[in-house]
């Protein structure tokens, strides 16, 4: 099983962690469980779906503020592991 190398270096999940587990629920219709996986995971389905119809300039920023929000979501559960804090999603000890 491919093993994620932040996960791997710190032991605290990015901002990518989740979305597997994420995506499965929300194609089984739960999307509380899909939010709580990886809260990312469906406001970044939505904004992908809306890409065909904007123009190249357009879509470069989209992205551009999806790969920002990953970063954002790293960094918060980063703070939280160092205040003590459990993140806010369910992981395994195994992964």
């Amino acid at each position: 099983m491919f093993a994620c190398p932040y996960r791997s270096l710190t032991g605290i999940p990015d901002g990518g962690c989740g979305t597997f587990r994420s995506l499965k629920a929300l194609l089984h219709g739960d999307v509380v469980k899909s939010l709580y996986y990886n809260p990312l995971t469906l406001p970044v389905l939505l904004l992908l779906m809306l890409l065909p119809f904007v123009s190249f300039k357009t879509r470069l920023k989209v992205l551009a503020f999806i790969a920002c929000l990953y970063v954002a979501l790293t960094l918060v559960r980063l703070v939280l592991h160092l205040m003590g804090v459990r993140v806010p999603m369910l992981y395994s000890p195994e992964l």
